[in-house]
């Protein structure tokens, strides 16, 4: 292959194959520590159940207390927050039955992102390479896929520490920051690929509209 065509891409393609080294080196890190990750995230499960049972118990006493001093009202206000905080831990739904479980599981997903989004960039950006888009946007390209693998399997990782202590829900919620940006760069380059491959098919890339896009030299 030339290595003139892959030139504007290049950038893109050491992100990819970073993606890559990433999956292949977390893979073998959880290979190496499952058994220790696991035992750590069902240890703090613990700790945390354990908390919140001494929080309900205190709950529960300083209640007594309300109805030993005839205390309807106070009873009232200790009372609700206590409810209120058993449903929030109640709402913290386990897919696996088990939040460490579900902790590894997202740590594993880490692995399998990196790996697909690696390859699948990689690929992507070749074909970006063979179409006559302007060699500006195949840089730009570049940076968007480039930046989109390398951003969302950590996103799993983060998460997947956050699963026990934060739950499900707010864990996800938590990392978002990260997901929404990496997600968006995704999916607007395969938009935009894919918009690409089918003006060029239509033969609409000569028209003097997208002329500013496209070398269109005969």
């Amino acid at each position: 292959m030339n290595l003139q065509l892959i030139s504007p891409v290049r950038h893109g393609l050491i992100m990819g194959i970073l993606a890559l080294i990433f999956g292949a080196l977390w893979a073998a890190y959880l290979a190496t520590h499952h058994e220790q990750l696991h035992g750590a995230f069902e240890t703090q499960q613990q700790e945390i159940q354990q908390q919140h049972q001494q929080e309900m118990t205190q709950g529960m006493s300083m209640d007594n207390m309300g109805e030993m001093h005839g205390g309807h009202s106070h009873d009232e206000a200790t009372h609700a927050p206590h409810t209120a905080g058993g449903h929030e831990q109640a709402a913290q739904h386990s897919h696996s039955g088990s939040l460490a479980n579900d902790a590894m599981q997202r740590l594993l997903r880490g692995h399998i992102h990196a790996m697909g989004l690696g390859v699948l960039v990689c690929v992507l950006l070749l074909v970006t390479t063979l179409t006559t888009i302007k060699d500006c946007w195949k840089k730009t390209l570049g940076f968007t896929f480039g930046l989109g693998a390398l951003l969302y399997p950590p996103a799993w990782v983060i998460m997947g520490f956050r699963t026990v202590e934060f739950g499900p829900q707010a864990a996800e919620a938590s990392i978002m920051w990260l997901f929404a940006p990496a997600v968006g760069l995704l999916l607007a380059s395969m938009v935009a690929l894919f918009a690409i491959l089918l003006i060029e098919g239509l033969d609409m890339n000569r028209s003097s509209l997208l002329a500013k896009f496209f070398n269109n030299e005969t």
